[in-house]
């Protein structure tokens, strides 16, 4: 019969299964691969994005962020905040009442001992202090009040509590010239903050982008060297 063309089946689908065979076992390294890939990529857009969406971010903010990779047996990759900034940070990507700070905590135990102000308290700083470059006391200016802070406002350095007379609020005050100055004023309720760091979105915009980009290459780089 002329014009007619003739296939082996047997040995086409033979290729076929060898193939697919080979697709499926190198599937999940082709995935796992691409999957860390987007998230170290969506790592470093977060931490760009932070000088967009906070005042002046630390370097500490900005490489707040860390990814737990995923494995061909795992196919599961966590982009999130790392242990240490994950209190603040959490609380720009929900908004919420913000918990207490470093320097906060550090002045813990002379506010538990003043008696008059809570173990719990929140500092706003007035502007007698000085802040550094990302509108942050310095840790150098804390330790020097924490070294001279204590309850009794008759002696020199610091006072930590309720001043006598004058109406003033609880806060810590540092002591000149038999003179009270407020530094850091305690605050009635918790400071609130709003949701202003959209970190689902951020991460899902580098999915949409990269994802299929760094599979593909993958795959096609599994599938070259499979044995």
């Amino acid at each position: 019969m002329a014009n007619t063309l003739a296939i082996d089946l047997t040995t086409d689908l033979g290729r076929v299964e060898e193939w697919a065979g080979t697709l499926r076992k190198q599937m999940p390294f082709a995935i796992s691969k691409a999957l860390n890939d987007t998230a170290f990529d969506a790592r470093t857009s977060l931490g760009g994005a932070t000088k967009q969406y906070f005042d002046r971010p630390t370097a500490f903010t900005q490489r707040g962020f860390g990814v737990e990779r995923s494995s061909k047996r795992n196919l599961e990759v966590i982009v999130g905040t790392e242990e240490r900034r994950a209190r603040y940070i959490r609380t720009q990507i929900t908004g919420g009442p913000r918990s207490q700070k470093g320097f906060e905590r550090l002045f813990l135990g002379q506010v538990a001992q003043s008696g008059q102000i809570p173990a719990d308290a929140q500092f706003i700083p007035t502007s007698l202090v000085k802040l550094n470059a990302s509108g942050n006391v310095s840790l150098a200016t804390l330790k020097r009040i924490k070294a001279g802070l204590s309850t009794n406002n008759a002696r020199g350095g610091f006072f930590v509590g309720t001043p006598k007379g004058g109406n003033r609020p609880p806060g810590i005050y540092r002591r000149s010239r038999e003179q009270l100055f407020p530094y850091f004023l305690a605050i009635d309720q918790a400071a609130r903050y709003d949701a202003r760091f959209p970190m689902l979105n951020i991460v899902g915009k580098v999915y949409e982008r990269r994802y299929s980009v760094y599979f593909k290459a993958a795959l096609d780089r599994a599938l070259a060297t499979a044995r």
